[in-house]
Formats: C-alpha cells, structure tokens, sequence
C-alpha cells in the first residue's frame, strides 16, 4: 500500500499509479512546500550575486566603465571574489560576469569594469 508524502494516508486506487499524495489538494500543498523550499535556495544563492553587482554598479558610476581604477578604491574586502555567473572575453582578457556587469583584474593591483549588454 502507497502512503500520501504530504499526510502519511492511504493513497486511493482511483488516484493515478504515479501519484504521490491521496488527493489533488495534497499534490497541490506539497508543491508549494517544495516551490518555497526551491525559492530560499535560488535567494541564498543569488542575493549574494546581487550585491556585488549593485557595489560593482556604485564603482563604476562613480569612476567609469572600462577604465583602469586602482583595486583599493574597490574595496577588496567586501568582495567574495569566488561569485560569478559566468566569463566573458574583452582585450583579449578573461574577465569575472556578475549579469550584465563584469571585470578582469589586470596586475598590479588594476580592475576594469565593463558593461555586457
């Protein structure tokens, strides 16, 4: 006998062989625990992304797109250099994607904000 993953009940005969839970109601509750369980992963992962972003953004406002600024205006100690969402090629460079901003640091201590989209 199959037993209902949301309440620990019978499932019936009638539901279908692929069912999980005794009723469409309990199907329904359970996705939503999942979809809940699914959005504070995707938010613990992605508002760490965020920040940098927006912090990457108020450099760059404040200095300009693709030019060299020193790395300590930066303030490497706010930065988890490990965040990305993927690379991107300019100057023949591999630079860091965070969205539709990215970076590359360049030696000694440089850093080049770019715009991607």
């Amino acid at each position: 006998m199959r037993e209902c993953l949301y309440c620990g009940g019978a499932i019936p005969d009638d539901r279908h062989k692929n069912a999980w839970t005794c009723s469409k109601e309990h199907a329904l509750l359970l996705k939503k625990e999942r979809e809940a369980k699914n959005y504070i992963n995707v938010r613990s992962t992605a508002d760490p992304i965020i920040k940098l972003r927006e912090h990457f953004y108020n450099v760059a406002y404040e200095f300009g797109f693709e030019v060299p600024i020193e790395l300590y205006y930066v303030s490497p100690l706010k930065i988890d250099w490990s965040l990305k969402t993927g690379t991107f090629i300019r100057e023949g460079n591999v630079g860091v994607a965070l969205g539709d901003i990215g970076y590359i640091l360049f030696k000694p201590l440089i850093i080049k904000i770019y715009k991607l989209c």
